[in-house]
């Protein structure tokens, strides 16, 4: 598995919000209006196109397996277009006024080719639409309205070595305080028992826990200035002042599930993308995975998701939705993430989905108290903002009320515009 493929799915890309809204606004049919989802006449097998991303050549292949059966159907015929550039390509084409009929949209990306008018709603149009987990409902609704139905998710949760917690009489934290000391016994000279990207979408568990979050419900208001918000991160900032905890970058790794698999930590917060990583490169490791120790205010995680989006001005709707409706039915989704880490996203899923792999149930109870890590458009400058800080509380050199402070400030303008 290429991880870096694997985690653009799951993270921001770093192309500018305000870029993106503008390019996507000369393209879509009617930006800026209620358009009309009438989708007129289409034709009887349409030819549809499909962008999206890589995250393995064998993940690769089961999509275009799934395509291969859907294009057997013989009611509409679908290309698919694998682009290792999908943010670039996406971008040209939406401004091109040629988008393709499908494509993959990251949970983060919604905002922004939502409200610039480039998506055509079709979340309820799918089969048994409230099968699919509320949290990732949520991922891809804007401003009330559920855009498209997300194919598969994943979701934060606390991966460790087995032998290491065993040798140190350690069992798997469940609270604050127990992560803490589990931290503190498993760290040696030189080497952290603990680590994790500095970055939002890794502290953001933290801050769930203790029941804080940069703004309220709907976004519509900064809340980075709460005293829960201080405690989430002091309480990361002293893991890493007492050496007990670090970013993967200070023990020589790329990430945490490197550190992990090289020897340089015993635990780390990752996502269940960890597991074929581990498979390829570190197949010897003994690991197993817990939830999130819980906080002040209970359990916490994120779930990160990308839907089917269809484009607004696609010509062939009817026939796009009938697709979109074939990859999200439950027989298609459980085979296309039966052999993958990722989840399906229908909730009726969940036990046929762990069957064969029981020791992954930590990553889908985890859908049931996630938070979605999706605000509104623009919101980027933000975490880039609060990343910043984070940096530097991993760092040492700032102070929880300067990260606060700077955080709150950056998102005033973004939320009242």
């Amino acid at each position: 598995m290429s991880i870096s493929a694997d985690l653009r799915r799951r993270r921001p890309a770093r192309a500018a919000a305000a870029a993106l809204a503008a390019l996507l606004c000369l393209a879509a049919a009617g930006c800026g209006d209620d358009g009309d989802s009438d989708q007129g006449a289409q034709p009887a097998n349409a030819k549809l196109s499909m962008y999206a991303f890589s995250s393995s050549p064998a993940e690769d292949a089961t999509l275009r397996k799934v395509i291969d059966d859907y294009n057997k159907l013989g009611r509409n015929t679908v290309t698919l277009n694998v682009l290792p550039e999908y943010d670039t390509a996406l971008q040209t084409a939406l401004a091109g006024g040629e988008p393709p009929d499908v494509f993959y949209v990251n949970d983060n990306k919604l905002p922004d080719l939502a409200k610039a008018g480039a998506l055509e709603p079709i979340g309820d149009k799918v089969d048994n639409p409230n099968d699919f987990y509320e949290s990732l409902r949520q991922s891809f609704t804007y401003e009330g309205t559920y855009y498209c139905p997300p194919k598969d998710f994943s979701t934060l949760q606390l991966v460790y070595n087995v032998d290491e917690l065993a040798k140190a009489n350690v069992k798997p934290p469940t609270t604050w305080d127990e992560l803490s000391a589990a931290a503190r016994a498993l760290t040696k000279p030189g080497r952290p028992g603990l680590v994790m990207g500095p970055e939002f979408y890794r502290w953001g568990v933290f801050m769930a826990q203790a029941g804080a979050w940069p703004t309220n419900d709907d976004v519509s208001k900064m809340t980075m200035d709460t005293p829960q918000m201080a405690q989430a991160l002091q309480y990361v900032a002293d893991l890493h002042k007492g050496g007990f905890m670090a970013s993967p970058q200070k023990v020589g790794a790329g990430w945490g599930g490197e550190a992990l698999g090289k020897g340089k930590a015993a635990m780390t917060i990752e996502g269940n993308w960890i597991v074929g990583a581990m498979k390829n490169d570190f197949p010897n490791l003994k690991y197993a995975v817990a939830e999130l120790p819980a906080g002040p205010a209970g359990k916490g995680t994120l779930a990160f998701s990308v839907c089917y989006g269809v484009a607004k001005a696609s010509k062939n709707k009817a026939a796009a939705i009938d697709f979109v409706k074939f990859l999200v039915s439950s027989e298609k989704q459980l085979e296309f993430t039966k052999q993958f880490p990722v989840m399906p996203s229908r909730k009726s899923l969940a036990e046929q989905w762990l069957a064969d792999k029981p020791e992954l149930k930590a990553f889908v109870t985890g859908a049931d108290y996630a938070k979605k890590a999706v605000f509104i458009p623009g919101f980027k400058t933000v975490i880039d903002t609060l990343n910043d800080g984070i940096q530097g509380l991993a760092a040492g050199n700032k102070p929880v009320p300067e990260v606060v402070t700077a955080a709150q400030n950056a998102g005033k303008e973004v939320v009242s515009g």
